[in-house]
């Protein structure tokens, strides 16, 4: 009697009292009592939630061409917020005329790349199984790219017959930008030697790595142009731009000086009589909500004077607002290395209320621009630079730019070069982690 009362209280069945009518069980009252309007809405947004989840396809495979000469297979695990990651390179790898294909992992973003580029095979697999599956209907596949480090990688890392090449998103000083994971990859494409030498100072072996320089291909005609125009000495400042980043998964990663920009922007409007363009990054306001109404903060700071301040969109390429400026207020990001692109002046912010952890290169931000911790250093600095013409970086730059970016690569289509090494080199039967050392 006693374990059969046990299983029913378990069950949450009902029991009976003597007079033999059913009374609902304590804990039956308890959630009964707890079931507040609140919580109840709560409940029913999460079964919503779960029943599309669990409407979700698995894999859709309608606008892939499977079963052709695919070498190149393009791998995104993040969501709609880093649609940016795509937008980098899918131009270069479409301009290549290289076979190749799009991996997406999240349907909202599938949904959005689909509409962006109709002619490009784009396949979305959710689960390790469905990634098996498309891959198995790839035959020529002789790569995957990586463009963020995302933990549903595992599914395509795992096999071993392809090239593993980490291209990323753009590189900087961030400490996640050289970290024991990247071990995983057989190769690392990077823009310069920067990069590499962060690899190096970051205190671990990487000895198996191959990196590959590969210029930024989406800034060549940026960079032909800063090169053949070196010599001239006259910087009129039309238009500023603003790169910040965003506010960082956690509070000490926030390198952000995007709480600061509605009056330092106002300020130097006033103060260099310019045009202002502002682009926030994608991920503003994701994790500190107070940052989701910055723009609006922005666009109240210039009332007065609104033709002077243009907010980009978030999703706008940066080369196209670089080509345009004529000086650059940046945070610590891989935004960076873009700017040096045009050889115009870049002001760093420098969070000094935190310690900040750096994957330093052989050259420092100080080497090549100007950096401040706050709007009184900044202004001063801008008085001293642009206003009475100390520019005193101008050739600093200049070494820079081959160091972020490797001006012969760039100019010369390394990474057009490198994808045709790819397809012609790598048998998609070739193992070379077979050979380990027992």
């Amino acid at each position: 009697m006693f374990f059969r009362d046990m299983i029913k209280k378990r069950r949450g069945d009902t029991i009976k009292d003597s007079n033999n009518k059913k009374q609902p069980d304590k804990s039956e009252k308890v959630n009964i009592v707890s079931k507040t309007p609140k919580l109840a809405e709560k409940d029913k947004k999460k079964n919503i939630t779960n029943n599309l989840a669990k409407n979700e396809p698995k894999m859709i495979t309608t606008n892939i061409r499977l079963f052709t000469k695919i070498n190149h297979l393009i791998h995104t695990g993040e969501g709609i917020n880093c649609s940016f990651h795509i937008e980098q390179w899918i131009g270069e790898f479409i301009a290549s005329n290289e076979r190749f294909a799009l991996l997406i992992r999240d349907i909202n973003l599938y949904n959005w790349a689909i509409t962006q580029y109709p002619n490009v095979d784009i396949v979305y697999a959710k689960s390790a199984i469905a990634v098996e599956q498309v891959l198995n209907q790839l035959p020529y596949l002789k790569a995957i790219y990586y463009l963020s480090n995302t933990g549903n990688l595992i599914h395509t890392l795992r096999y071993n017959i392809y090239q593993h090449i980490f291209l990323g998103h753009g590189d900087s000083d961030k400490a996640a930008s050289a970290h024991k994971f990247f071990r995983v990859y057989d190769e690392i494409w990077v823009a310069g030697q920067a990069h590499i030498d962060r690899f190096k100072n970051a205190g671990f072996n990487v000895e198996h790595i191959k990196f590959v320089k590969v210029g930024r291909p989406s800034l060549k005609q940026i960079v032909k142009q800063s090169v053949s125009n070196n010599n001239v000495t006259e910087h009129i400042i039309k238009t500023l731009t603003y790169f910040p980043t965003w506010e960082g998964a956690f509070e000490e990663n926030n390198y952000s000086s995007a709480r600061l920009s509605p009056i330092f922007l106002s300020e130097l409007q006033q103060k260099l009589n310019c045009k202002i363009v502002a682009k926030y990054h994608p991920l503003t306001g994701s994790r500190d909500k107070t940052l989701e109404t910055i723009q609006d903060a922005l666009q109240n700071s210039f009332i007065d004077r609104s033709c002077m301040l243009s907010i980009a969109n978030k999703s706008e390429p940066i080369p196209n607002l670089v080509v345009n400026s004529d000086l650059f207020i940046c945070d610590i990001s891989a935004v960076v290395s873009e700017c040096i692109s045009s050889l115009s002046p870049i002001f760093i912010y420098i969070p000094e209320d935190r310690n900040v952890i750096t994957s330093g290169s052989d050259m420092h931000y100080s080497d090549y621009a100007y950096t401040f911790s706050n709007i009184e250093q900044l202004m001063q600095l801008i008085e001293n630079i642009i206003i009475n013409g100390n520019d005193h970086l101008a050739e600093a730059r200049y070494k820079a730019l081959d160091y972020l970016l490797s001006v012969n690569e760039t100019v010369n289509d390394a990474f057009l070069s490198e994808l045709k090494r790819i397809s012609s080199t790598v048998s998609e039967k070739e193992n070379k982690r077979e050979f380990v050392i027992q």
